[in-house]
Parts: C-alpha cells; sequence; structure tokens
C-alpha cells in the first residue's frame, strides 16, 4: 500500500534549481559572459576575409568547416571600442538566430557555475548599450554582464 500523499514530502517531488553554467570573458577591461548552451567553441584568431558594405561591427568572415561565420567585433557592437587583436584574442562561436556567429573578445576567462537567485536585472539607469543585456550575476566578489546574444549578435 502506498504512503499517503500528506506523508510525501514535498522537497522530494520538486527538482533542485540547477546553477547556470556561464562562460566568462573579458571585454574593454569588463567580465561579461553567456551561457555555456549557446556556445560552439572558442577559437584562436585567424585570417578573417572582409566583407564589402558591412556594418563597421562586422570584422569579416571565415570559413569554418566549410561554412561561412560572421565574426562580430563584440567591443565595437556594444558601443565600447573597436578591438585590438593580440595572443589572448578569442573568437567565442555562439547560436543566435539560429546561425553561427564569431564573437570577437580580448580573452576568455573560463566556466562560471552561478544559482539563478545571483542573476539580476540590468539596472534601468543604463543607457547605452542596455538592449544588448540580459542582466549582471554575482558570483562571490565579482560581477558578470550576461548579453542577450539574439540582440548582441543579431543582424
Amino acid at each position: 500500500m502506498a504512503a499517503p500523499a500528506a506523508l510525501v514530502p514535498e522537497a522530494a517531488s520538486e527538482a533542485p534549481i540547477q546553477d547556470l553554467e556561464l562562460l566568462s570573458f573579458r571585454l574593454g577591461g569588463e567580465e561579461y559572459a553567456v551561457m555555456v548552451e549557446d556556445v560552439r567553441e572558442v577559437l584562436k584568431v585567424f585570417y578573417l576575409t572582409a566583407v564589402p558594405n558591412a556594418p563597421d561591427y562586422i570584422l569579416g568572415v571565415m570559413s569554418l568547416r566549410g561554412t561561412m561565420l560572421p565574426i562580430i567585433d563584440l567591443g565595437k557592437r556594444l558601443g565600447i571600442r573597436a578591438h585590438t587583436v593580440d595572443e589572448k584574442s578569442r573568437i567565442i562561436v555562439v547560436n543566435a538566430d539560429d546561425e553561427g556567429v564569431g564573437l570577437m573578445v580580448d580573452r576568455v576567462s573560463g566556466v562560471i557555475r552561478i544559482h539563478p537567485d545571483g542573476v539580476k536585472p540590468t539596472p534601468e539607469n543604463i543607457e547605452q548599450g542596455a538592449e544588448f543585456l540580459r542582466g549582471i550575476a554575482r558570483k562571490d566578489d565579482r560581477l558578470y554582464i550576461l548579453l542577450d546574444l539574439e540582440k548582441a549578435a543579431g543582424h
């Protein structure tokens, strides 16, 4: 005979809240992050082909296993500054609008796990670039700016 429903603890029937897995990266002196599930891979910078009449934040395209991938200067797209490529620069290949897009960043920091309660909405007094943000995450004593990939990497 099964135990009456009142005797079954509620916590046993609820799944624990999963931490968010985020890929963090540096851009213009700040720490940003995107959901790991949206990241295909991280690449070192190599040859890009310029695209005539493309928006100024499009650095060009690259061939990745036979697919042409647009590369966005994320700093310029967010209105921070144009990116200067060095040996630590990386291209984060993400899915945006069901297409692959490469985001040029200063450096990739690593994967972090944050409880969903640690994510707060973007402050209302931020004007420039706020449309590209999903919120601000706090882990220990660090803040991470969460990007809205559909808007930041969209065309």
